[in-house]
């Protein structure tokens, strides 16, 4: 149950680190709501394919 309190309270900070930064970076907070919510979902897509491509390749980058 920690880890998954340790989970939830890092996406509501990421949330919170994207929409500032965008919103700093565009002063419109439409757009950084829209950043804020976009990012994380393109990340943990990337983050799946990634996971899945190095267990495919047994985490060597090198052929052998």
């Amino acid at each position: 149950m920690r880890a998954a309190r340790k989970a939830v309270a890092f996406s509501v900070v990421h949330f919170f680190v994207g929409l500032t930064v965008a919103y700093v970076l565009t002063g419109q907070a439409a757009i950084a709501a829209s950043v804020a919510v976009v990012e994380p979902a393109v990340n943990a897509l990337i983050h799946f394919l990634y996971e899945s491509w190095h267990d495919r390749h047994d985490g060597s980058l090198h052929a052998a």
